[in-house]
Formats: structure tokens, sequence, C-alpha cells
């Protein structure tokens, strides 16, 4: 009868080992994710003209969203909480549509050059009234959330 209770505490210390390797391998792998494969960060893209930025792309990290394009007339924007950093806006169509676009600011976590050429561009294309030309990611159920990707005045 020792036998069998010595065979079964082994099979149990077995275990016990196959999970303690499993669970330490598992957190390995997390920790791997997590410094080479991290979130993806939006690497804005500035278009210069006459030492002017004329033109923005690559403002969103949403990937997997589908593509679109709206022109028209800023009717509306918003900042955060901090008053700072512009949030939304929203864009009224030729046709009289109105649109609310979300302004990503992962670019804050960005070199303090990119930050402050980011922050003051969009402020300065995205003025109420003014007319541009944006790219959008859509995204969620019906993709119905929409992230301003790429924006230039026209």
């Amino acid at each position: 009868m020792s036998g069998r209770t010595s065979q079964i505490a082994g099979s149990g210390a077995v275990r016990s080992l196959v999970a303690d390797a499993f669970a330490t391998a598992l957190i390995l792998i997390a920790i791997l994710l997590l410094v080479f494969g991290g979130a993806a960060v939006a690497r804005p893209k500035l278009t210069y003209a006459g030492g002017k930025v004329v033109a923005l792309s690559n403002l969103s990290s949403d990937e997997g969203c589908l593509p679109a394009k709206l022109t028209g007339r800023i009717a509306k924007r918003e900042f955060g909480r901090d008053g700072l950093y512009l949030q939304s806006v929203v864009i009224e169509e030729p046709s009289g549509q109105r649109s609310f676009i979300n302004v990503e600011d992962g670019y804050r976590t960005l070199d303090a050059a990119t930050n402050g050429a980011v922050k003051q561009s969009l402020e300065t294309i995205l003025t109420v009234g003014r007319k541009v030309s944006l790219r959008v990611l859509a995204c969620g159920a019906a993709a119905r959330m929409l992230t301003l990707d790429a924006v230039r005045p026209l």
C-alpha cells in the first residue's frame, strides 16, 4: 500500500513541476511580447512646404480599421480635460452631413520637437471654419468610430 501512496505523491510532484515550468514559460512569453511587440505607436509624418507644415499623416495607431476620405469644413473642435491637446473635431461635408472624428494624442509620448510640431500643426490646420481633406480610420461596430489618420487643408 505504501508503494501506491509514494507513486501518487510522485505523480503529484511531477504535475506541480510541469505546472510551474508552464507558468514560467507563459510569463516569459508575456514579457517578450511587451518588450518586442508592444502596442503600436503612431509615428506622425509632417509634410513641409515653404517652412510650414502643409499636411500631417500617420496620426493613428489603429490597425485593422477601414480607411475612408472625407472633405469639408471644420464645424467644431474639442480639447481634452487639460485644455491643451485636441481630442476631436466635427467635420461638415458639402452635403451638410456632419461626422465626429477622434484625434489621438499618441504623439505626446514622442520627443518634444515632434510633439510640439504635431500639436501646433493640428491646431492650425483644424481651425473651425477651415476647409480640409481628411483620411480617417473607421473602427468598431459597423465601422462607426472614426479616428483621424491624415489631414491637409484645401
